[in-house]
């Protein structure tokens, strides 16, 4: 008889989630782990269930998309796994060292099993909460989006019809630009629409979806990914950059430049004077602050994230706005 097995209980196990279909999920498991023997509920996804799965062989990554998101109070359609599954495979295919490998899609499970590219288990967030993030760090990271950009540029949308369109205006910008009702802010929704070049952009490029460990670059979850501005991806990144070092705002100068300057080295500076991108990591910025909707753990103690919240508020009243202004903003209210 084989032993059941060991599971990590704070969040639901897979036997919940999947219900009648565990073992048809399981089995699609075990050619790649190898004799199953543990099963750990991963913290973080807020729209999909995110479980470990380890065997003797190594370790895969489950995610099951479920009636209602995972950590928000909203119903959803499951079936919408399968935009995410185009996704996957799509940005594997063209960068298979940027992303996971979908190794079995069981839709009627609402199901994906994908390798493990966490090689320490350890989000970027969880390396973020006890350290500062490092130039080189930076410097791949900016270096990976220009790929990614480049790569996806002229593909056509994910979602049929207008679908990208209006999930581009309900996610990123309702959830997210929009979510703190500043007229500014509505601005900026605008001209990124305005703005030449529309592709796929990932849509959700936050330290919880990145791996930096063992010197490589990995993004996972991209049930974000839709067809807008590319500037939108840059200032999300950006604004997550700002938001974990509010307790070490005298890095953000120099790890903003290594970012920034990787994503375009040809131009270098470039985003010194692009008030766009300064408003879009504002808005992002406002989003994690507030928390509305979308859940995010603190990065801050509460008075400081007041400060930075009223402060972004006085820079959108008053605007336009660099991103040096932006920084200096968030150095000065954070001290």
């Amino acid at each position: 008889m084989t032993a059941p097995l060991a599971t990590h209980r704070t969040m639901p196990d897979l036997a919940q989630v999947l219900g009648r279909h565990l073992f048809t999920v399981l089995a699609a498991c075990r050619p790649h782990a190898g004799r199953l023997t543990r099963v750990d509920a991963c913290t973080g996804g807020n729209v999909s269930h995110v479980h470990r799965v380890c065997g003797e062989a190594g370790s895969v990554v489950v995610k099951v998309r479920g009636h209602r998101f995972a950590r928000i109070p909203i119903a959803t359609d499951p079936a919408l796994i399968a935009v995410e599954h185009r996704a996957l495979t799509l940005h594997h295919a063209l960068l298979p060292d940027l992303f996971p490998q979908v190794l079995a899609f069981l839709p009627e499970a609402h199901a994906m099993v994908m390798t493990d590219v966490f090689p320490d288990r350890r989000t970027w967030r969880e390396h973020l909460d006890e350290r500062g993030a490092t130039a080189e760090e930076c410097t791949r990271l900016g270096t990976a989006l220009a790929r990614v950009h480049l790569a996806t540029a002229g593909l056509p949308p994910l979602r049929e019809g207008d679908g990208d369109d209006l999930f581009r205006s309900e996610h990123a910008y309702g959830y997210c630009l929009r979510a703190a009702g500043h007229h500014a802010l509505d601005e900026a929704c605008r001209r990124l629409d305005a703005r030449p070049g529309r592709q796929l952009v990932l849509g959700d490029l936050s330290p919880k979806n990145i791996s930096l460990a063992a010197g490589r670059t990995a993004i996972v979850d991209l049930d974000n990914v839709h067809t807008g501005a590319p500037l939108f991806d840059v200032g999300y990144l950006l604004a997550h950059l700002v938001l974990h070092h509010l307790a070490r705002p005298e890095h953000l100068h120099p790890l903003t430049a290594a970012l920034l300057d990787a994503y375009a080295p040809a131009a270098a500076g470039w985003w010194r004077g692009d008030d766009l991108l300064a408003a879009v990591a504002a808005g992002v910025l406002l989003y994690r602050l507030e928390a509305r909707t979308v859940p995010y753990p603190p990065t801050a103690p509460p008075a400081t994230a007041d400060r930075v919240r009223r402060g972004l508020l006085r820079l959108l009243d008053t605007g336009p706005f660099t991103v040096p202004e932006l920084l200096q903003s968030a150095r000065q209210v954070a001290q």
